[in-house]
């Protein structure tokens, strides 16, 4: 069910762009990703992943050093969290968690002289997954949602004519696992209740993008 809203979104935004008869190119993307779970009681971005896959840009002003253009995506994304063991300071746990997802996101960006910034939305569908702590084999036992929607913000970089680079910052907006009590039992305010009812993807993207330019069709001549 997951994967076929996806599609269905995927297909009315893209006749919608064909429809505004944008100038289109092809965007193949790599990145490597640190990442980290708001909820699962550990800090810091030590899960490390990679993602790729392929965007297609739509412009949407005129071609020059300032714009906007749309793009949407469709890519493969590794986020999670993982808890290393410090008998240092007498910490003995350890925790890691893999999810592996298929993303669409949909991207706004401004281009302003080499620069562009980007804000934008995305929904995932999670393929599969690996959880584990000092314990054993978690996984399974409590199931993740299906579903990751996230909200996200970047800055980018050309690096030449068809190259560019990215760092984003993109975060759940809707709970990838609820927690077992009520979220009052946690944060006993009304952010806390709304906004801290489980555990979230959090994560940090540096990516880079290839353009690949197509062809407009030509107007057909006046009779």
């Amino acid at each position: 069910m997951g994967a076929n809203r996806i599609f269905i979104v995927f297909s009315v935004i893209a006749g919608f762009l064909k429809a505004q008869d944008a100038r289109f190119s092809l965007k193949p993307m790599l990145g490597f990703i640190a990442s980290q779970v708001h909820g699962d009681s550990y800090r810091g971005y030590n899960k490390l992943g990679v993602t790729g896959g392929l965007y297609v840009n739509a412009q949407l002003s005129k071609p020059g050093k300032k714009g906007t253009s749309a793009e949407l995506g469709v890519i493969f994304t590794q986020k999670g969290a993982k808890h290393n063991k410090n008998p240092q300071k007498n910490d003995y746990r350890y925790y890691y968690l893999n999810l592996n997802y298929i993303e669409v996101p949909l991207i706004l960006r401004y281009h302003n002289n080499g620069f562009f910034y980007t804000l934008g939305v995305s929904a995932a569908y999670l393929i599969n997954y690996y959880e584990g702590s000092e314990v054993g084999n978690l996984t399974g036992i409590y199931p993740f949602q299906n579903m990751d929607y996230s909200c996200s913000l970047g800055i980018g970089t050309t690096l030449s004519k068809n190259m560019t680079m990215e760092l984003r910052s993109s975060n759940s907006f809707i709970t990838i696992r609820p927690f077992n009590l009520p979220p009052n039992v946690y944060y006993n305010t009304f952010i806390g209740r709304t906004f801290n009812n489980g555990m979230y993807n959090n994560i940090l993207v540096f990516s880079l993008y290839y353009k690949i330019n197509l062809k407009q069709k030509s107007a057909e001549p006046k009779t």
